[in-house]
């Protein structure tokens, strides 16, 4: 029989070998949860819009403060066209290392549904995770008598097919919004496409259309500009930009919501970490205040999230706007 010494000190070196063993699978993970040396060369972020909007100065804000903080260039490439289809099909067929990254709006889950050649689905890509989520906004010319969706509502009863509205263009969330609208309030308004934002503002203010559904920071833009007036949002709840703003849940529309959203994606394929790393980098740079001022300021809700639940956000998005078109028969292109 071996000395109770001997028997202890066998018990310590086996204790001390099982903890070496759980040091070395810590160490194995956490190495595995961040990727190693990366970046180690520049990455670029593809904005499939020309420079200006939205998406291009959401790109532009997060990434000087994340490429500040990791110490590596980040590239900003627009690559405009097709309602932000071009840009998204270069991102969509480029190689998953984790340099290569997309910034999109809520385009992202039309343009497949509208664009024979989108060339890209929702499976061609990684969440990372939203960034931004904001009610769309009903607004309206100063002429028009109408300062609630009641009201909105008994005029276009009233006079069916004499109200317009204005949109960005065919199948634009601008558009298809309205088309919501009419469908739920049993109304039916004639639709006006422009070629962009800046010419159905023109419409609205001179008194061309009546109304016209916009994105919370275009609202907010052609509010400020005057001859025009918001009259609702969305939204089940009230947006930050627009706190006095009635919501379309308030006017007796509780299931009625038409959000904008922005949000970062890679291609297919690319590695967890990676994915892991861009969000953790994602959630930091929004912390900083002025980042969070600015934001606020251009109209924007910071909504963060999981890539998971952007990912589900994406298909849900999807799914309601395909529902519509095939219920309505909205013509789309």
């Amino acid at each position: 029989m071996k000395p109770a010494r001997s028997r202890s000190a066998n018990r310590a070196r086996l204790v001390a070998k099982a903890l070496a063993c759980i040091a070395v699978a810590a160490t194995t993970t956490m190495a595995q949860a961040q990727p190693a040396n990366y970046p180690q060369q520049p990455v670029r972020v593809v904005v499939p819009f020309p420079p200006g909007g939205v998406a291009d100065m959401i790109a532009r804000l997060l990434m000087t403060g994340i490429s500040q903080n990791i110490r590596q260039s980040i590239v900003i490439d627009n690559r405009g066209g097709a309602s932000g289809s071009i840009g998204t099909s270069v991102v969509a067929h480029s190689k998953p290392d984790g340099y290569t990254l997309l910034m999109v709006l809520d385009t992202f889950a039309i343009n497949p549904l509208i664009y024979e050649d989108a060339n890209y689905a929702n499976k061609d890509f990684a969440p990372i995770s939203m960034i931004t989520q904001s009610p769309m906004v009903l607004l309206a010319n100063q002429n028009l008598p109408a300062k609630s969706v009641g009201d909105l509502t008994r005029l276009a009863k009233a006079k069916p097919g004499t109200l317009n509205f204005a949109s960005v263009g065919p199948g634009s969330a601008s558009h298809l919004t309205a088309e919501m609208f009419d469908a739920r309030q049993g109304v039916k308004m004639t639709h006006v496409p422009y070629k962009g934002g800046a010419p159905a503002q023109t419409a609205l203010m001179s008194g061309e259309v009546d109304i016209m559904w916009g994105s919370t920071p275009y609202a907010l833009s052609v509010v400020r500009a005057g001859k025009t007036k918001a009259i609702a949002q969305a939204s089940k709840t009230r947006s930050a930009v627009f706190p006095d703003l009635p919501t379309t849940a308030e006017q007796g529309m509780p299931d009625f919501e038409a959000i904008g959203w922005s949000g970062l994606l890679a291609p297919a394929g690319t590695p967890p970490e990676v994915i892991k790393f861009w969000n953790e980098q994602l959630t930091k740079v929004i912390q900083d205040p002025k980042v969070k001022k600015q934001m606020l300021e251009q109209g924007l809700d910071i909504k963060l999230s999981t890539p998971d639940e952007f990912g589900r956000y994406i298909d849900g998005q999807t799914k309601m706007w395909k529902k519509l078109i095939e219920e309505q028969h909205i013509p789309v292109s």
